[in-house]
């Protein structure tokens, strides 16, 4: 769906008032989905999510306290050059993403930091090997190998966004504004590569923004901190970056209960490539 398409939604549902404020939020999203498919049937390097990581031959399988973390997916971004209409992400190398899947961090926690790993490789494909899965690793958060597919889309973010703050609307037009969120969606498994999340509990960029600068967003408590207003300001430069779902029947994934993890990073971040500075976090039902 195109912002065309997506203006026609909002002039449909009486939503027309909303629109330009709607419109500057709108963002570029690459859609990914997943196909089952063996491990000899994916090339080394390409995208794929489960199954092995085909990591440079002087890199190990990530660990967090001394045990194997999940690999989650590998993006060749070279294959995902034509979708990322904003030009946000290299125009080529390998992102790497793991997780440690046996505590199911949540990531509010400033100690969460290494509960999981982005790691960006820029050389070439003839130095990776598909690494063999740990011996360790226990069966249930090991996953099962998918090829994946790559579609455009256009996001306008979660209401209760940290992006939305101060936009009122009354109780009919967030219904109707929800309306249009669900005739955007795709599916309801939803994987992603940039654009806004699709929230299961809340904004996340303000919890980023406080986690990140050492404030404990477990409870109350970093969000009331004296430095919480200053820090707020900088919501805006956080990004998306990666959004996996629970992909349960293609690649046995389940993140909690039906959840979700996403991987944020900051403006500054990205353009200057230093992807192990993302934050992950962990939302479900």
């Amino acid at each position: 769906m195109d912002v065309k398409e997506i203006k026609e939604l909002f002039d449909r549902n009486g939503l027309s008032k909303f629109w330009n404020i709607a419109e500057s939020k709108i963002k570029n999203a690459i859609n990914v989905y997943l196909e089952k498919a063996y491990e000899n049937d994916i090339f080394i390097g390409q995208s794929k999510i489960g199954g092995c990581p085909d990591l440079p031959k002087e890199i190990d399988w990530f660990k967090f306290k001394e045990k194997p973390m999940s690999f989650v997916a590998q993006i060749n971004l070279a294959e995902i050059k034509a979708f990322d209409l904003d030009n946000k992400l290299p125009n080529e190398g390998i992102l790497y993403f793991f997780y440690d899947a046996e505590q199911s961090t949540w990531g509010f926690d400033p100690k969460d930091k290494d509960c999981s790993k982005v790691y960006f490789y820029k050389g070439s494909l003839e130095n990776l090997e598909r690494k063999k899965r740990p011996a360790d690793l226990e069966d249930y958060h090991g996953f099962y190998s998918c090829k994946l597919n790559f579609q455009n889309t256009f996001n306008l973010p979660d209401y209760f966004s940290n992006l939305m703050e101060g936009i009122e609307m009354n109780e009919d037009d967030t219904e109707k504004y929800f309306k249009i969120k669900e005739e955007i969606k795709q599916g309801e498994i939803i994987n992603k590569i940039l654009g806004h999340s699709d929230n299961i509990q809340g904004g996340m960029e303000l919890e980023c923004e406080l986690v990140t600068n050492g404030l404990y967003c477990g409870n109350q408590s970093g969000y009331d901190d004296s430095n919480a207003a200053d820090l707020a300001k900088n919501v805006d430069s956080w990004n998306l970056l990666f959004q996996i779902d629970s992909n349960e029947d293609e690649a046995g994934m389940m993140w909690g209960d039906c959840g979700r993890l996403y991987f944020w990073i900051k403006d500054d971040d990205l353009r200057k490539e230093k992807f192990e500075n993302t934050w992950l976090i962990l939302q479900c039902c």
